[in-house]
């Protein structure tokens, strides 16, 4: 954790983490392969999954990549306008601990993520690409608002 000292490591793992996510957002967006394994529209009786599937299924994805890269370019801007220091303990603190709740986040999913395979194949896309919409831009805005406070 002595690297997050430094707020370059910081901008340098949000900035990577966005181009994986927003990459892997904008180009499934509309790629044949992949909307050929949604879920047919209104198979269940709820709005908000039905929702989401249409949603995925017109390439709407591309916007969420969009606003990623979008929240992170003004991450970058806030710690370049700021003068560049070190931060101190209860900075460091405060980063790890949103860094190592994401990561939880993430390791938990996998095995909700392999029930949900196992049980019933339906709608495990959506609902893989629903977190990890929710999960990343909770980082990036969580880090976007320690940025400008700090």
């Amino acid at each position: 954790m002595k690297l997050l000292k430094y707020s370059i490591v910081n901008a340098a793992f949000i900035v990577v983490m966005s181009a994986v996510y927003s990459f892997l957002f904008i180009f499934t967006s509309n790629h044949i392969e992949f909307l050929r394994l949604l879920s047919h529209a209104d198979t269940l009786q709820s709005a908000f999954w039905n929702w989401w599937s249409d949603f995925i299924r017109a390439g709407n994805m591309r916007y969420i990549g969009y606003i990623m890269i979008i929240l992170t370019l003004a991450i970058m801007v806030f710690m370049f306008i700021k003068p560049k220091k070190k931060y101190d303990e209860y900075q460091i603190s405060i980063i790890s601990r949103s860094l190592i709740i994401a990561g939880i986040l993430s390791v938990l999913m996998i095995p909700v993520i392999m029930i949900l395979l196992l049980s019933d194949p339906s709608y495990v896309i959506e609902t893989i690409f629903l977190f990890a919409a929710v999960q990343w831009l909770g980082v990036l805005l969580s880090d976007m608002i320690y940025v400008i406070k700090y």
